[in-house]
């Protein structure tokens, strides 16, 4: 084991944090899952593709006279079905002459950083990946947001909130997703528009005020623009405020702790943050025959579709 100060930098109560520090900030899909935390590697969930309006044990009250008694009624049960988590990690090798340097901190520190950056990546596709396959299909033919001749990605979106509302379920499209490159086509499709002002902003939607987002008023979403995570000439409209997904993970304690603190920055000022670890772990040992030390990051999660028509995905923009 290494000894001195620099066992200090070489604990899961330190290497977490740091890495928090750097995966959250990039975890743009956390928004759209509900976390639960798991006592083991085997879960359950609730599957609920019918909704109330839906139900065929659905009943209408009859009406009332005195002395009756109401009829008793039933319900269908949800689809419930089991599930593993799953490892996923790293491993990052510092070698021996590092960890007896006084530049051992600054090094350990970039290993948990450069860590924490790429599980955030990880996370990011397993749920966009899970978003994805759960979701509805749109019975919605768009334009080809490229041909900048006959495009009409704003009526597009209009159209495709309507999709997600059905009766007896509280979806609505508060947020699409696409490819930058997409949202490159939407933004030169607004910048070009000639309305008013007041059209512009009140209908159409604003480009440039909201980095690689636009919020479109006459679809009630905002829409943003990834590099990865979904394919281009695809869409992916959620319901951030009803989250259709679920992120469920582990936390061994021997590798992690419940909840992580880290300082991050909070309108201008640096602030410790306390949020619930997402399965995030950390080991770390000496290789006998090099003696270099060995870091271990890794998380244990999945992520499921519990809701599908609180998700649509469709191609062709």
């Amino acid at each position: 084991m290494v000894s001195g100060t620099n066992n200090a930098y070489l604990r899961s109560d330190v290497a977490i944090p740091i890495a928090y520090k750097k995966m959250e900030p990039n975890l743009f899909w956390l928004d759209f899952v509900v976390p639960k935390s798991e006592e083991s590697n085997a879960f359950m969930y609730s599957y609920d593709s019918s909704g109330k309006s839906g139900d065929s044990k659905k009943k209408t009250p009859p009406p009332y006279t005195q002395g009756q008694v109401f009829p008793e009624i039933d319900k269908s049960r949800r689809t419930t079905t089991a599930a593993l988590l799953e490892s996923n990690g790293f491993s990052m090798r510092l070698p021996r002459e590092v960890i007896r340097s006084n530049k051992m901190e600054s090094e350990v520190t970039e290993c948990y950083e450069t860590l924490g950056f790429w599980l955030a990546e990880h996370i990011n596709t397993e749920i966009s990946s899970a978003l994805t396959s759960g979701a509805t299909t749109p019975t919605w033919t768009p334009t080809d947001w490229g041909t900048p001749a006959t495009a009409t990605p704003v009526e597009d979106l209009r159209l495709l909130k309507y999709q997600m509302r059905r009766e007896g379920y509280p979806f609505r499209m508060t947020d699409a997703v696409v490819h930058i490159t997409n949202f490159g086509e939407l933004e030169g499709y607004l910048t070009s528009l000639d309305v008013s002002a007041t059209k512009q902003e009140k209908i159409y939607g604003m480009p440039g005020d909201r980095g690689d987002a636009i919020y479109i008023p006459i679809a009630g979403c905002t829409l943003t623009g990834l590099d990865s995570g979904i394919t281009e000439g695809a869409i992916l409209a959620a319901d951030r405020n009803n989250p259709a997904a679920e992120l469920h993970y582990y936390v061994d304690p021997k590798f992690g702790q419940p909840k992580v603190s880290y300082l991050t920055m909070v309108d201008g000022k640096e602030q410790v943050k306390t949020v619930p670890n997402i399965g995030m772990h950390f080991s770390q040992y000496e290789e006998p025959d090099t003696h270099d030390t060995i870091l271990q990051m890794w998380v244990e999660q999945k992520t499921v579709v519990t809701k599908p028509y609180g998700l649509l995905y469709g191609t062709g923009i």
